[in-house]
């Protein structure tokens, strides 16, 4: 009798330990979820053709840096983008720091062109209640201050997939309900982002100088898994990989960004648009072919990596 206790005991702790694993699996806190998604986040830098059309109208750059304490995110894009009769000529570049538990530090976006050159900076202010601080300043005015209370996790546009992409194995109808600052209107919008679709995507990832057309053209591809994601009302089409970081995106305009090689998209934009290259950036620096790595200095100055030419 006494080991048929035992052996019930046992068989009772043992299914109370499987119990608890599985709420420790299943039922997690939102800060739980976000540190597991910052630990999977990976440093890497894409690249992509800015298009209208079939006309490429820009290039850019989307750069994930991680440290021990820290997940930096740095986006760069130039472009000209036809206007009725006009072209508008315009230059952003925006840094976003997050700790490894994906919440948000602080930001800057700068952009220069045709328009009137601004810069916002946002800083999250942690106390009994979180309060992102946004600082606009347009040149030659006083900067405007906004202070927003928050209750969810604040992400910039292109990270913001991440919470949907990395928690698990994605599948059409998962969701994730996240706040993402909108640098247009200056505001921070809660959102819910879900998966709609899958599809393979074919991605350009080498590619070799064409001495005839003096041009980059593709020299290989792969094919990579992309989700399609919306939230609400958003006219934005876009298709993430497994990763969160963004394979193309459209908007009804007829704009489009699609990913691709540094080539492809810096070095080619650079061969057609050869003034571009002596584009004046923050602090008064020149800005040559693609942003420089900053990834590990101040704020005020991001970009994507750099890689060596070899025609």
């Amino acid at each position: 009798m006494r080991r048929r206790t035992i052996a019930i005991a046992v068989i009772a702790v043992w299914v109370a330990g499987l119990l608890l694993l599985y709420r420790r699996n299943t039922i997690r806190t939102p800060e739980a979820a976000l540190i597991e998604v910052g630990m999977r986040v990976s440093p890497q830098t894409y690249y992509y053709t800015l298009q209208q059309g079939e006309k490429q109208v820009g290039a850019a750059s989307s750069a994930i840096d991680t440290t021990r304490t820290r997940v930096i995110a740095s986006d760069f894009v130039r472009g000209e983008i036809p206007v009725g009769d006009d072209v508008l000529r315009m230059e952003a570049r925006s840094q976003a720091r997050f700790s490894r538990g994906m919440r948000l530090q602080e930001f800057v976006i700068r952009a220069v062109g045709d328009l009137t050159p601004f810069t916002i900076r946002g800083v999250m202010q942690e106390s009994d209640v979180k309060t992102l601080r946004v600082s606009s300043s347009i040149q030659g005015q006083r900067p405007i201050v906004q202070e927003t209370v928050v209750t969810q996790p604040v992400f910039v546009p292109t990270v913001s997939p991440l919470p949907l992409l990395l928690k698990h194995d994605p599948k059409t109808g998962d969701s994730a309900r996240v706040a993402i600052f909108d640098p247009l209107s200056r505001r921070v919008q809660e959102v819910t982002l879900h998966v709609h679709a899958d599809s393979l995507f074919l991605i350009a990832d080498s590619a070799s100088f064409d001495s005839t057309s003096g041009r980059w053209v593709k020299a290989h591809q792969d094919s990579v898994r992309g989700w399609r994601i919306t939230g609400p009302s958003s006219p934005l089409t876009a298709w993430v990989d497994r990763s969160g970081r963004v394979i193309a995106a459209s908007e009804p305009g007829g704009i489009s960004l699609v990913r691709t090689t540094f080539e492809l998209a810096f070095a080619n934009w650079t061969l057609g648009h050869p003034a571009s290259t002596t584009a004046t950036g923050p602090r008064g620096s020149r800005i040559e072919e693609t942003p420089p790595d900053t990834s590990h200095r101040s704020l005020p100055l991001s970009g994507g990596v750099r890689p060596r030419l070899k025609p």
